[in-house]
């Protein structure tokens, strides 16, 4: 089977729920949320299935998409995390209806449990990609679901702001990758990562500074994607007011997706020895001080009623 017959049937269910929860009249949509489960539990099992040599070499999506055994692994991953979050949805889903107005009971919990997996598509896509568009454009498809799952409990002040934080935040981080990939093509005329790779070494000295500030800018915008630091404070104020399903998946699933594209964007960088060096400093200096501040902040911190 096509390994890309996995988001497909996963974009297909993410529709017909929201379809569903349009123009079916039912007081209780936790039904929904079970369909989720189960149609999430059919793509994994058919992950398994999966024959990663059935892309075709002149598909259109062959040079942006990859089915590889590490792509392959979170998919699973998210899938499972994903099937996870909407089981704590359900739980969750009395809370939701009390901070959503709606004309009647129930109003407002199908798309609580369709954009989950819909976002959970785009976490797919995020771990398949190879190209800087495909990755550009699966991050927002996660990061816009998101900024509506993280904002949708209308009636609470914490949440909105919460999500309008992100929001603001989330636009500045795709402004950088933006921008970065911008620089990237401008210098090495691609965009496809083992492109690039092949170009790396015919680049004039001339070009490497270039190439660095162009690799920063978006090495900035998946810093904040992953809460590394300094980019991580964004985070507190997103999880305070997300809803407890929702800041679960932001912590985990957009997280682990999240440092696969970052493995993906450095490995051209790295095998090119002119800038690998101070691309590793960079890595190590953000690890240890991501590890370092994210531990000392947390001693003073104090639990606090929530919602």
């Amino acid at each position: 089977m096509n390994p890309i017959y996995l988001e497909v049937f996963v974009v297909t269910l993410g529709i017909v729920m929201l379809m569903v929860e349009a123009f079916v009249a039912s007081t209780d949509k936790r039904y929904l949320a079970y369909a989720g489960i189960v149609g999430l539990a059919a793509v994994l099992v058919a992950s398994f299935f999966v024959n990663p040599g059935a892309i075709p070499e002149h598909a259109p999506y062959a040079g942006f998409y990859t089915a590889d055994n590490m792509a392959m692994l979170f998919k699973r991953f998210s899938l499972v995390a994903t099937i996870l979050v909407l089981v704590m949805s359900i739980d969750y889903a009395p809370i939701v209806e009390r901070f959503i107005p709606g004309e009647s009971k129930g109003g407002g919990l199908g798309e609580f449990f369709a954009l989950p997996v819909l976002a959970c598509a785009g976490l797919m896509w995020m771990v398949s990609a190879i190209d800087f568009i495909a990755i550009f454009v699966s991050l927002e498809l996660v990061t816009i679901s998101f900024y509506v799952l993280v904002a949708y409990l209308r009636r609470s002040h914490t949440t909105l702001e919460a999500g309008t934080k992100y929001l603001i935040l989330g636009a500045l981080s795709t402004g950088f990758i933006v921008y970065g990939i911008t620089w990237i093509f401008g210098v090495t005329g691609q965009t496809n990562l083992a492109a690039i790779a092949a170009t790396l070494p015919t680049l004039p000295a001339a070009s490497h500074p270039a190439l660095l500030f162009g690799f920063g800018l978006v090495f900035i915008a998946l810093a904040f994607k992953i809460g590394a630091f300094p980019f991580q404070f964004w985070i507190p104020d997103v999880y305070q007011g997300a809803a407890t399903p929702i800041a679960a998946f932001l912590s985990v699933g957009s997280k682990a997706a999240g440092f696969i594209v970052v493995l993906r964007v450095l490995q051209p960088f790295l095998g090119f020895a002119p800038l690998a060096a101070k691309i590793e400093w960079i890595l190590l200096l953000t690890a240890g001080a991501t590890l370092i501040y994210g531990n000392l902040s947390a001693l003073p911190q104090r639990l606090e009623d929530e919602i």
